[in-house]
């Protein structure tokens, strides 16, 4: 399998399971890659370039040490150079410099099973102009800073230990949202078992309502990766899943939405 700054790290592991101790052998960081929880989580919307990031190494022993268990990587140097160069911005460790700084520290949200969507979105939206949010979390909230991205929000993460700390400022203008128009459809209870009876695809029922934060995400991601060809997934949610919906519209996934009550929402998802 070739590979480059771009490849997946759910590709990888998928190709070759030796590629998680591969992985750990050139940088202790990503034993967090044992964890199926955060493997879940993280693999699959975390490139090489992204990996060597966050850990703060360089990429070419990455891909010097996957080239050993079968794998060819295209060198790449001066995209990864931008990669860490992107990692870092000024005006952020300006403000953090000057501890211009509201935190919040999500951790205890998840642990509780709680989604921190609607409380972090509430942070950044009274955050005061040069002022950052730092959310502290375990793990790099990628659909997060994608959403924050299209608030006009600029974002930075750092490792600390176990913990990871991103940080958002507001530098621009919010962008229109690209998933709403022609992948995601919000409507009655009544049109969406309708669709579900009238569809023309196989369709497997999961039911994630019983689920801890992160698992329903994990779970929905999990199940459309390996979802046959022809085939629709049915979901049973108790919230519309805001983290998720970035991704599903990443992968062309077009999703209808029906929340039937505070605590019960249905989503159809297929290509």
């Amino acid at each position: 399998m070739e590979i480059n700054s771009k490849t997946k790290i759910s590709a990888l592991i998928k190709e070759n399971p030796e590629t998680i101790e591969v992985l750990i052998s050139v940088n202790p960081h990503f034993s967090k890659l044992r964890n199926p929880i955060l493997r879940g989580i993280l693999a699959s919307r975390t490139s090489l370039a992204d990996a060597a990031r966050i850990a703060k190494c360089d990429i070419v022993p990455l891909f010097e040490s996957l080239a050993k268990i079968g794998f060819k990587p295209e060198y790449e140097p001066s995209r990864h150079e931008e990669s860490i160069k992107s990692g870092t911005n000024s005006k952020i460790s300006e403000a953090i410099h000057q501890s211009k700084i509201n935190a919040l520290d999500v951790r205890p949200t998840l642990e509780r099973g709680e989604d921190p969507f609607s409380e972090i979105m509430g942070e950044l939206a009274k955050l005061q102009n040069g002022y950052v949010l730092e959310v502290i979390n375990s793990f790099e909230p990628t659909p997060l800073i994608k959403i924050a991205h299209t608030k006009g929000f600029d974002s930075m993460v750092e490792v600390k230990g176990d913990a990871v700390y991103t940080y958002f400022m507001k530098t621009g203008e919010a962008k229109k949202e690209v998933h709403s128009d022609n992948l995601m459809f919000k409507i009655s209870v009544a049109e969406h078992e309708m669709r579900k009876a009238n569809c023309n695809k196989k369709i497997h029922e999961i039911d994630v309502r019983e689920l801890e934060m992160p698992m329903p995400m994990v779970t929905i991601l999990r199940e459309l990766e390996k979802l046959p060809e022809n085939s629709a997934l049915y979901v049973h949610h108790k919230k519309v899943p805001q983290y998720l919906l970035p991704e599903l519209a990443e992968r062309n996934f077009r999703t209808w939405i029906a929340e039937v009550d505070d605590q019960n929402v249905e989503l159809l998802i297929h290509k």
